[in-house]
């Protein structure tokens, strides 16, 4: 893929899981394939991680999360690459993503979400905490509240 590349894609409109390589983001897999299943949309799951940690110890949770994907009827791709939110805005565009769920750090340590909005301003994005619940920032509906509030 082609960093340029800011077409639409042909491909089906599709639901992308954002994972990193730790076991507990199986939360997300579970919240897309609801959301797949409401919009009868076909699901991708998605892990980026740095290039130094290619051939690291990670093949457990990589796995887990693998076949969790597989019993969500989704797909599982793992990128190596140090701009983790390039390589998700790029396979966001590739697979015509209409969402993208992602985790919720406790501080933006990399800045992962807001690198993706600023790539993808017109594709809402899910944040899933912890405890499982749905953050959303819909930019169709951040425009609504912009132009009903009043003016100052």
């Amino acid at each position: 893929m082609s960093k340029h590349t800011r077409h639409q894609s042909s491909a089906p409109r599709s639901i992308l899981v954002c994972v990193t390589g730790q076991r507990d983001c199986d939360r997300l897999i579970r919240a897309g394939k609801t959301l797949a299943d409401e919009k009868n949309l076909p699901m991708q799951v998605l892990c980026v991680l740095p290039v130094a940690a290619a051939g690291k110890a990670l093949c457990d949770e990589l796995e887990y999360l693998r076949s969790t994907a597989r019993d969500h009827q989704a797909d599982m791709n793992i990128y190596f690459s140090d701009n983790a939110a390039e390589t998700a805005a790029e396979v966001a565009r590739a697979h015509n993503a209409v969402i993208i769920f992602t985790g919720m750090a406790a501080e933006p340590i990399n800045g992962f979400i807001d690198c993706l909005r600023r790539a993808l301003p017109r594709i809402p994005i899910a944040m899933v905490d912890k405890q499982g619940l749905i953050y959303r920032m819909d930019p169709q509906e951040m425009t609504r509240s912009r132009r009903s509030s009043p003016a100052r």
